[in-house]
């Protein structure tokens, strides 16, 4: 039983070398595959907190663990990737406004890891969500997605995504958590929502439904708090 403790550290392990090899192929210059790393380690970070739970094998270095392997992938990969879009639209010096995400980042990890009470909501944006938010963007530009244009071919639309993003990871708004404890429906049309819009956004346009189905999710988690009017606890 002490070795099954174990398992779920190895994933989140494995989550922190997909980070680390997203960072090595970004300062290689591929970005596309950049982003690709985010979503391999958010398929570790899936698998690490389910089977912490399985196997009731949830621990304080576990925990703790986590949220540096969370750091790299969701925070500081993200951020290399805004640095080098931004960078390719030769402005160098405005590049740094990137480092906002990470540091963002780190305060909602931060947060997250002293406050119990988000197993219905979470606080402000989850990583996660921001670092596929981010990814999406880099999988639409390399598409060539014209509607989206005005934010990645545009400093100052990479500049107020960045602003965005990095705002909303703090933000004193409920973002939907994705654990569903019962499968009915009422009580989860938002997350049943959420899935439907995202399967289809994924078989419609493939890779690059992620960043639609990223900012659905931003945006039905700020419709739920503007419907309900419910006060951030």
């Amino acid at each position: 039983m002490h070795t099954l403790k174990h398992i779920p550290n190895i994933f989140t392990s494995l989550n922190l070398i997909a980070g680390c090899t997203g960072l090595l192929a970004v300062y290689n210059g591929n970005l596309y595959q950049g982003a690709l790393f985010i979503l391999i380690g958010a398929i570790f970070d899936f698998l690490d907190g389910f089977l912490a739970r399985l196997l009731n094998a949830r621990s304080a270095i576990g925990k703790q663990l986590d949220s540096l392997a969370d750091l790299i992938t969701f925070a500081l990969l993200p951020t290399f990737l805004i640095y080098f879009l931004i960078h390719k639209n030769q402005v160098s010096v405005i590049s740094y406004v990137s480092l906002l995400i990470v540091v963002a980042s780190a305060f909602r990890l931060a947060k997250f890891n002293i406050d119990e009470s988000q197993e219905v909501h979470f606080k402000g944006l989850p990583t996660p969500a921001s670092a596929f938010l981010v990814a999406g963007l880099v999988f639409v530009e390399d598409a060539g997605w014209a509607v989206f244009g005005l934010i990645y071919e545009n400093v100052i639309g990479l500049t107020i995504f960045t602003l965005l993003v990095s705002y909303l990871l703090n933000a004193p708004v409920k973002f939907l958590s994705f654990k569903i404890k019962q499968f009915k429906l009422q009580g989860n049309e938002y997350m049943f929502l959420l899935i439907l819009f995202s399967l289809v956004s994924l078989t419609l346009f493939g890779i690059q439904g992620i960043f639609l189905a990223s900012l659905f999710y931003v945006l039905i988690s700020l419709l739920q708090n503007i419907l309900l009017k419910e006060p951030l606890s």
